[in-house]
């Protein structure tokens, strides 16, 4: 199981069976490399999540689909009054589950915790400003308690988003392991430690 850091909330994860690409993003500061999946997931709308004519994907997801489970959720903390609604995937792939976040906004919540349930690979926003900030994703990373959880959507070297870099959150968590923009993760899941895997951001 292969995943590959594309840039802001932008994921390309490869299995055995299928593989799927999450939010692909534009006009950020840097451009998006373009990767072939069987499955785009799009969280909601706005330009940085929701370019899919920049991938080369089977199908789009943007809703509750059989091979994916959507939850609706605010872009915001105010009921989705400033940024609308947002849209979390569950999903599996060769039989490990993954949860991507999107641009969750809404402040912790116990009841969407128990909604996603069980998660091996947690893809949660971090920066603040648009999504929930470090403070709040340390919260609902220990709540969901996933295998590995990988940070996103914070502020890069080229990165043109008002977001806050990744520090907040790391200093708050344990296991942190930074790793290439590209990682085998069969041993993270096999290891009876979770883990927080930072990917590297240098060409972003």
């Amino acid at each position: 199981m292969r995943i590959t850091y594309l840039g802001h909330a932008c994921f390309l994860i490869e299995g055995r069976q299928r593989s799927v690409v999450t939010d692909p993003h534009k006009d950020i500061g840097y451009d998006l490399e373009r990767v072939k999946a069987d499955y785009c997931t799009v969280s909601h709308l706005h330009f940085d999540h929701c370019n899919v004519e920049g991938v080369d994907a089977g199908e789009i997801i943007t809703a509750s689909h059989p091979e994916f489970l959507a939850i609706d959720t605010y872009h915001d903390g105010n009921l989705g009054s400033l940024r609308g609604k947002n849209t979390v995937f569950k999903f599996k792939i060769d039989g490990i589950t993954f949860c991507h976040l999107g641009d969750l906004g809404e402040f912790f919540s116990q009841d969407l915790v128990d909604e996603i349930g069980e998660v091996d690979v947690l893809f949660i926003p971090v920066g603040g400003t648009y999504t929930i900030d470090g403070r709040e994703a340390v919260k609902y990373a220990n709540a969901i308690s996933a295998k590995i959880t990988v940070p996103m959507h914070y502020s890069t070297p080229r990165s043109q988003v008002d977001v806050s870099d990744v520090s907040v959150f790391a200093k708050r968590m344990a296991g942190v392991e930074r790793v290439d923009s590209s990682a085998e993760i069969d041993c993270y899941l096999s290891s009876e430690e979770s883990c927080v895997l930072i990917f590297n951001t240098d060409k972003f």
